[in-house]
């Protein structure tokens, strides 16, 4: 961003989170981490110029008013950005301790929705602590590939539960190594859903119910891959650029 003239540019590479984000002209207090960031890692001081989203598209541009204990702003514009292509990712448990990882770089392709599934007694961790560890690093990531949107996480559900999320005109996807080469092309759906089994893969009745609502099977690469690659791999492919139908 370009600075005016006499105020110096904030050393705040990333886009600021704050869900509380208000109108051109108000005060807004940053909050616990988002000041920390500002204060101990970009050392930025009053005057300097920020930009931050409130998660929901609205992209504001911020002048710092106060850095010390407490952390304001003054909003100076705000803008809402268009959301493009949709991705929702599925994927089943991966082995333990993998889980943190895959939810960060899901969040940094811009998945709109990461919905764990709950497959063949392979849990996901359970508990509050949790869902506070994945909410903070999907606002990471946000900060850091300065995404206007959020990442949305779902409670774990059983498969049948989250088939009945579908929305009707959506492009269905499931990695399978049977299935046909994952290749860059024209797909016109705006949003796009993908589905990766758990660590030890989804079983036949899965496969069945995926079948049934009209889950494509792709091939993700030329051998075996753990689950959170794959669900990296999927998303990664489902993250290039594409032509969307009008109205889609």
């Amino acid at each position: 961003m370009p600075g005016l003239r006499g105020e110096r540019e904030a050393a705040t590479p990333s886009r600021l989170y704050a869900p509380e984000l208000g109108a051109a002209g108000s005060v807004l207090d940053l909050g616990a981490d988002e000041a920390h960031y500002v204060t101990r890692v970009c050392r930025a001081r009053a005057g300097d110029m920020a930009e931050a989203t409130d998660g929901r598209g609205a992209i504001a541009r911020l002048k710092l008013v106060s850095v010390g204990a407490r952390v304001s702003a003054e909003v100076l514009s705000v803008d809402q950005a268009r959301r493009g292509q949709r991705t929702w990712l599925w994927c089943g448990a991966p082995e333990r301790g993998r889980a943190d990882w895959l939810v960060e770089k899901l969040a940094e392709l811009g998945v709109e929705r990461f919905q764990p599934l709950e497959c063949r007694g392979e849990p996901w961790p359970a508990g509050e602590a949790r869902s506070h560890r994945w909410n903070r690093l999907a606002v990471a990531a946000l900060r850091q590939s300065r995404r206007a949107f959020l990442m949305e996480i779902g409670s774990p559900l059983p498969l049948e539960a989250a088939l009945e999320t579908v929305e009707p005109a959506a492009a269905l996807w499931v990695g399978d190594p049977a299935g046909r080469s994952a290749a860059r092309g024209e797909r016109p759906a705006n949003l796009e859903v993908g589905a990766i089994g758990p660590s030890g893969g989804f079983g036949a009745r899965d496969h069945e119910r995926l079948e049934a609502k009209g889950f494509v099977p792709i091939a993700l690469a030329d051998g075996r891959l753990r689950t959170e690659t794959a669900a990296l791999s999927l998303a990664s492919w489902l993250a290039l650029p594409r032509n969307v139908a009008p109205g889609g």
